[in-house]
């Protein structure tokens, strides 16, 4: 899942300036904020609301290793910098990193909307499902059956999300947003994303995502993640919410990217819509 806000140049403020210092470094590809380094320490300047989410967040006790948060402004944030030892991901790194958002999904189970900080997204409520959905329908772009369907009426992804647990998620992870300074030590970034939703949101993304970035198939993952619950887990309720989540973030984000690049036949579905489509037939099964 790619849902980061376009990124705009931001002009660094004092006080960033005079924690990193005088060398600064810029840094591409961290979303929709700009990211300096200089000093051993990082900061990101970018549009507040989402700065104020990565903040709240990394100033919030969690059971996965985050960077020190330093300090913070509208608008900006410092913390400290980490390293990455920038070998290959194996099996057991991929299966330790779901084991860490296993945990972080147990810690906040059965959060209500009440509990959660007024920061994070809430991208499975009604609201948050048409804010999502509403840029990818002005497109009109052809979709095979199951997916224009869901497209014109999300509700069985809203009544799948509804029926799971509410936990804080993480928004967008996958190994290109975990360092590992040491070995068996985890660091997580990017928590601009971050959210209240069904577990299985952060899941659907971890899937979609990791074979991107480790040229293999996660399979087993979903086992992996599943093994590392300290808390049961409906596995059917699970399994649909996890359907749900996949066509949620295909929608909303692969969608644009496809309709950027070429018109496709909706009746031969290339493979970047498969695994959603698949996801969206067993949905809409339920209300036919």
């Amino acid at each position: 899942m790619g849902g980061h806000r376009e990124r705009e140049e931001a002009t660094l403020p004092g006080a960033v300036t005079d924690l990193l210092g005088a060398d600064i470094v810029d840094h591409s590809g961290a979303g929709a904020c700009r990211v300096v380094s200089g000093g051993g320490l990082v900061a990101k300047v970018g549009p507040p609301d989402i700065v104020a989410r990565e903040a709240s967040v990394l100033a919030t006790p969690l059971p996965v290793t985050v960077p020190l948060l330093i300090d913070a402004g509208p608008g900006w944030l410092v913390m400290t910098a980490e390293d990455d030892d920038g070998s290959p991901w194996e099996e057991p790194d991929l299966h330790a990193a779901l084991s860490d958002l296993a945990g972080l999904h147990d810690a906040f189970h059965s959060f209500t909307l009440e509990d959660g900080d007024a920061f994070l997204r809430q991208p499975f409520s009604l609201e948050g499902i048409e804010a999502l959905l509403a840029p990818t329908r002005r497109l009109s772009f052809p979709l095979p059956g199951a997916l224009a369907d869901l497209l014109d009426d999300p509700s069985p992804i809203l009544a799948a999300a509804d029926a799971e647990p509410v936990t804080v998620l993480h928004g967008d992870p996958w190994p290109a947003n975990i360092l590992r300074p040491a070995p068996g030590r985890r660091v997580w970034l990017d928590w601009e994303l971050a959210s209240l939703g069904p577990a299985a949101a952060d899941v659907a993304s971890w899937l979609g995502q990791t074979p991107w970035h480790t040229g293999a198939p996660a399979d087993g993952h979903l086992e992996a993640y599943l093994a590392a619950r300290s808390l049961p887990v409906n596995r059917p309720r699970f399994e649909r919410a996890l359907d749900a989540a996949m066509v949620l973030w295909f929608l909303a984000y692969d969608v644009p990217k496809l309709a950027a690049g070429r018109r496709l036949d909706p009746a031969v579905p290339e493979p970047a819509m498969m695994l959603p489509l698949v996801a969206a037939e067993r949905l809409t099964a339920h209300r036919h």
